[in-house]
């Protein structure tokens, strides 16, 4: 019995382990959300009122940010652009992109897409009035506020850079701008969730 009491305590433990990984094994990047989150908005594209919930079973990675931003939003743009375009071309058709601009005074749903589509053209950009971006922003958790005001056209809005990946109405996971970076670990966890 003591010969075998250790086995089986290693057995034990690696069992454990096997039935805590997550599905298909896929050691997550970003960081995964055990209790995903409903999420739904309704904001203004180029063409009209977009609704999270209509963009139906794609997976939609959101980003917040500002179209005169100097660094961090084209840096994470950046990303994942190098991220969607690391997936295949099937895959890509069932991924969304979304920048919102927390900017809507500077940046109309027409500035915004293009801001957005001059990374891809397949990424959709997004506005709205205040109360819409804020009660969007609010929804994720998103903090933003004008700074380094100059002028009313002249200014810097401080805000959250968090990636957020939306599943079937739910917010899954979530990457931080440093994360958002490590392209091969972001293509990774996008096609394990697809």
């Amino acid at each position: 019995m003591k010969r075998v009491l250790p086995f089986l305590i290693v057995a034990g433990l690696l069992l454990l382990g096997y039935l805590l990984l997550p599905k298909g094994g896929h050691a997550f990047h970003g960081t995964r959300l055990l209790n995903p989150k409903p999420v739904d908005f309704v904001l203004e594209g180029p063409e009209g009122p977009v609704r999270l919930s209509e963009l139906g079973d794609k997976l939609v990675l959101l980003f917040f940010g500002y179209v005169h931003c100097p660094d961090v939003c084209p840096t994470t743009m950046l990303a994942l652009k190098r991220a969607y375009e690391g997936l295949s071309p099937g895959e890509q058709e069932r991924v969304q992109v979304i920048f919102v601009s927390v900017d809507p005074k500077r940046d109309s749903p027409q500035v915004a897409d293009q801001y957005a589509k001059a990374f891809n053209p397949r990424f959709l950009g997004l506005s709205g009035s205040e109360e819409a971006v804020r009660q969007t922003a609010q929804t994720f958790g998103v903090y933003y506020q004008i700074s380094q005001y100059r002028s009313p056209e002249d200014y810097l809005v401080d805000h959250t850079a968090t990636t957020f990946v939306v599943q079937g109405g739910k917010l899954v996971l979530l990457f931080s701008p440093d994360k958002v970076e490590e392209t091969d670990k972001v293509v990774a966890d996008l096609k394990a969730l697809l």
